[in-house]
C-alpha cells in the first residue's frame, strides 16, 4: 500500500509538469513579447497581481522613453536647414549691389571727354628749353622726378620718359631771348586719379589740375605779376597741349609747369600727373600776342614841404584806403568786385607824394 501511494505521487507530478509545458510552449509560438505575462497567467491566481505590476511597470516606461525623443531630433533638423538658406541668400546679395554702386559714383564723378581738345599751335622755331622730353637725368629742370615707358607706356607721351607732375616744377632760359618778343610755352599734360588701379580710366577721381606758366622776367615765383599762366585744366586719362605767350620783359624767362590739388571728396587713393614734350619758342605770327604786364606804382621823389600840400595829400591817402576797405567788405559780403579796382587805389597811395624838409614842430 505504501509503494502504491509513492508510485501514484510520482504520476501525479509527471502529470502535473506536463501539464504546464505544454500552454507554455504554444505561447511562445504565438509572441515573444507576451512571456512575462503567460508565464504570470500560467502561475496561480495567488502570484498574478505581482507579475502583471512588474510587466506594466516595464512597459509603460520602455514605450515612453523611445518615442518622447523621437520628435525633438525632427524639429531640430527641421529648424537648421531653414536658417541656413536664409542666410546664404543674404551673402548673395550683398556682392549684387556693389558693383551696382560702383559705377553710380563713378558716373557722378565727371570723367574724362572721349579725345582732348585739339591743342594750340606749337611754338614756331626752335625749341629753346633743354631736355623737353625729360630723357636726360638732372638736365635743365629743377625738382626732376619721372615715369617710365617700361612701367607704365600710357603714361608717356613721346620716348621712355615724363615728368612725374607734382606741385612746380620749372626752367629758366637764358638763351636767345630778347626782350620785347612774344614767346608760347607749351606741352603736353595727363592726369590719372582713381579709387581702382586700372592706370587707364579714372575713376572717383580727385580734383587735381595742371597750368603751364611763364615768367617774363625770368623768375620762377609764380604770384609775381610777370608770372603769365593758362587756365587750369584737368585731361583725365587723356593728353591735352596747353600753352601761354607772353612778351619777355628781359633777356630771360622762366617755364613754369604747375600741378596742384585743389579736393579729394571721393578719397582716390591714387593720383598721377604727367607732362611731356614741353617747349618754349616764338608765337606764331597769326597769335595775339599777351600784353606786358603793366608797369608797377613807382613812388615820387621827395619834393619840398609845403603844408597845404602834405594835408591835401594825406586827405588823399586816407580816401584811397577808405575806398579800398569799402570794396573788401563788399567783397565779404558776397558782392562782385574787381581786383582792377583794388590795385588802382593801391597804386594811389603808392604813388601820394613825399616831402623834403618837414619841420618836426608843424602840426599835421
Amino acid at each position: 500500500m505504501k509503494q502504491f501511494r509513492c508510485f501514484a505521487a510520482v504520476c501525479w507530478f509527471f502529470l502535473l509538469l506536463g501539464c504546464q509545458q505544454a500552454p507554455l510552449a504554444e505561447i511562445a509560438e504565438a509572441t515573444e513579447l507576451p512571456e512575462m505575462t503567460v508565464t504570470e497567467t500560467a502561475v496561480p491566481p495567488t502570484n498574478t497581481a505581482t507579475p502583471t505590476e512588474t510587466a506594466t511597470h516595464t512597459a509603460v516606461p520602455t514605450a515612453t522613453e523611445t518615442n518622447t525623443p523621437t520628435p525633438e531630433p525632427t524639429a531640430t533638423n527641421t529648424a537648421t536647414p531653414t536658417e541656413t538658406p536664409t542666410a546664404e541668400p543674404t551673402a548673395t546679395n550683398t556682392p549684387t549691389r556693389t558693383p551696382t554702386d560702383i559705377p553710380a559714383t563713378a558716373t557722378a564723378a565727371p570723367l574724362a571727354p572721349v579725345s582732348a581738345p585739339p591743342p594750340a599751335p606749337a611754338p614756331a622755331g626752335p625749341n629753346l628749353l633743354a631736355n623737353p622730353g625729360f630723357e636726360i637725368d638732372g638736365a635743365g629742370w629743377t625738382n626732376f622726378s619721372y615715369h617710365t615707358a617700361d612701367s607704365q607706356p600710357n603714361f608717356v607721351h613721346s620716348g621712355q620718359r615724363s615728368l612725374q607732375g607734382g606741385g612746380k616744377v620749372w626752367q629758366q632760359v637764358t638763351t636767345n631771348i630778347e626782350a620785347g618778343t612774344t614767346y608760347r610755352a607749351g606741352g603736353w599734360f595727363k592726369v590719372w586719379s582713381s579709387t581702382g588701379e586700372d592706370r587707364t580710366v579714372s575713376v572717383n577721381p580727385a580734383d587735381i589740375r595742371g597750368r603751364i606758366c611763364l615768367n617774363t622776367f625770368g623768375d620762377d615765383a609764380l604770384e609775381l605779376p610777370t608770372t603769365i599762366c593758362s587756365g587750369w585744366v584737368q585731361p583725365l586719362d587723356v593728353w591735352q597741349f596747353i600753352s601761354i605767350d607772353a612778351v619777355a620783359t628781359n633777356d630771360r624767362v622762366t617755364v613754369i609747369l604747375q600741378v596742384a590739388l585743389f579736393n579729394n571728396d571721393n578719397n582716390a587713393i591714387h593720383t598721377s600727373t604727367m607732362w611731356d614734350d614741353i617747349s618754349l619758342g616764338l608765337a606764331p605770327t597769326a597769335a595775339t600776342a599777351t600784353p606786358p604786364p603793366a608797369t608797377g606804382p613807382v613812388r615820387p621823389n621827395p619834393v619840398a614841404f609845403s603844408p597845404t600840400a602834405l594835408h591835401d595829400s594825406m586827405n588823399g591817402v586816407r580816401s584811397a584806403i577808405e575806398q579800398a576797405g569799402g570794396l573788401l567788405d563788399r567783397l565779404v559780403n558776397g558782392e562782385n568786385q574787381t581786383c582792377a579796382e583794388y590795385q588802382g587805389y593801391y597804386d594811389d597811395t603808392i604813388r601820394s607824394a613825399t616831402y623834403s624838409g618837414v619841420p618836426d614842430d608843424q602840426p599835421s
